[in-house]
């Protein structure tokens, strides 16, 4: 059985930019307000899952930063005794104006979706404003945040070239880098072959131009490998930090899996790729007491599947800002 210890939690679906690889096409329809669960009841989770041995939680949407009250609930989370570890993941278009604030309180942890650093082609893959995101991640660095990630979302023919100027950036920001397969999240037709590039492929590039060896000692909450490149150092003289995502390509991706995702509207699921939930909305608004709750944490927890079923055309029931980042 996995020992699961990591919590994910989507406080909105909604979100200010529209990926290519997240959102789908055309027009779809968002939970209305009392569909989604308020802060009171997720701290109320929250308060469960701590005593079930979850103690380490990341904050995401949609985009969580447009969810209004999202700086006080990231406050509150921090103070929820038992509670460990608090992240979050933002595009961070948002996260300038806030970051020194829940660096205070105690975030720890920020994870930013970086996937190119054209400004154009960044409009075209997310339709939002490349200089925001940048302004975020210097000012995330700025705050002193002990844990800051990049994430890229690696696209055949749209941001491979891009690469080695992503590594010369987090190399001077002094952060770490994540290079991730795209993933059928939202919709099934991102994993063809003309869009689709393996992590090994990448990992080959960087190895043969730079050099890529293991970096030993290092580990996150997520599924990423992480590796180093010995002849090059950060800014400050480290060890630059490159990890690598593949849901598609490893397969043994699953087995170190800690965690589960709470939904925006109350759903805990044990495996984003897998499409069992278990409802703790109802249990919250039912009035049932917490022995009820933790029922279901438990039930969610001895049916998480040992692999997520993305290479068994695999079919989204849900969008995955629906489901969680």
């Amino acid at each position: 059985m996995h020992v699961v210890s990591y919590m994910r939690i989507s406080v909105t679906d909604r979100c200010n930019e529209r990926c290519l690889y997240c959102q789908p096409h055309g027009p779809f329809e968002l939970l209305r307000r009392q569909e989604i669960l308020s802060y009171e009841e997720i701290l109320r989770v929250v308060r469960t899952a701590v005593g079930l041995g979850i103690v380490k939680y990341r904050v995401t949407g949609g985009e969580p930063l447009v969810r209004q009250g999202i700086v006080e609930f990231l406050r509150e989370l921090c103070r929820t005794p038992g509670v460990q570890d608090v992240g979050l993941s933002t595009n961070a278009t948002r996260f300038a104006p806030i970051a020194s604030e829940v660096r205070r309180f105690g975030v720890s942890k920020v994870n930013i979706s970086l996937d190119t650093l054209r400004a154009g082609r960044y409009k075209a893959i997310t339709g939002g404003l490349l200089k925001d995101v940048l302004a975020g991640v210097e000012t995330a660095v700025a705050a002193g945040f002990p844990q800051v990630k990049l994430n890229c979302v690696l696209m055949k023919n749209k941001n491979d070239d891009e690469v080695f100027d992503l590594i010369e950036y987090a190399r001077q920001q002094d952060v770490a880098l994540r290079f991730i397969e795209l993933m059928p999240v939202s919709s099934t037709d991102v994993l063809t072959e003309e869009n689709f590039l393996p992590v090994e492929t990448v990992k080959r590039w960087i190895r043969d131009r730079l050099g890529l060896e293991p970096l030993s000692g290092y580990r996150g909450n997520g599924p990423a490998e992480y590796f180093t490149i010995p002849s090059l150092k950060t800014r400050s003289g480290g060890a630059i930090k490159l990890g690598f995502i593949g849901a598609m390509s490893n397969l043994h991706f699953c087995e170190t899996c800690n965690k589960l995702r709470l939904t925006p509207d109350g759903k805990l699921r044990p495996c984003l790729g897998h499409h069992d939930e278990y409802d703790l909305k109802d249990v919250l608004r039912s009035g049932a007491d917490d022995a009820e709750l933790r029922r279901v944490f438990e039930l969610t927890i001895a049916r998480k599947p040992p692999q997520h079923e993305f290479r068994d055309n695999y079919q989204p029931g849900r969008r995955m800002v629906a489901i969680g980042g």
